[in-house]
């Protein structure tokens, strides 16, 4: 396993693309400390302050680790019946009929947490197939891709760590 800390120059600039990547912006200081932790070869974690936890995978791009609760909090959420979370941590999109609720995220394409409706916790992380105004109108159809979940390889590789 390779672990790199970063340098506080560097530090800013992987902060920056991070943000640029999922779309949120970080509440760090200038002084938080980056950490890069390479489980294998087909995941990096990327810890910020030690409270934020993003992955990348090969296809590139960040997304919050399901099993940070700082990361995952600065997203809106998508919450799914109990019927629907056993597909979600099986890697399944998130359909329509599952949703029981869900935050407004404006147009497709943005990041949401998929939560389960009992306790509120993180399943997954996925990018919307819709505006979240078109939600209200539709009853069926895939509603969020399913990016990473519970269970996932970099749910596999984060036991490593």
């Amino acid at each position: 396993m390779k672990r790199q800390v970063v340098s506080k120059h560097d530090s800013r600039e992987l902060i920056a693309e991070i943000e640029g990547s999922a779309g949120v912006h970080l509440e760090v200081p200038r002084s938080a400390q980056v950490e890069i932790l390479e489980p294998d070869e087909e995941s990096k974690f990327v810890i910020i302050d030690g409270r934020f936890t993003f992955v990348s995978g090969s296809g590139g791009g960040y997304l919050p680790f399901v099993g940070s609760a700082d990361a995952v909090g600065l997203f809106p959420s998508v919450t799914i019946d109990e019927g629907a979370l056993k597909y979600i941590i099986k890697g399944a999109d998130v359909m329509r009929p599952g949703i029981s609720k869900y935050d407004d995220w404006g147009e497709a394409g943005k990041l949401v947490v998929v939560r389960e409706d009992k306790k509120g916790r993180a399943a997954a992380v996925g990018r919307t197939a819709l505006a979240s105004a078109e939600m209200a109108e539709l009853k069926k159809g895939n509603c969020v891709k399913n990016l990473h979940h519970a269970g996932d390889k970099f749910w596999e590789a984060y036991k490593k760590i």
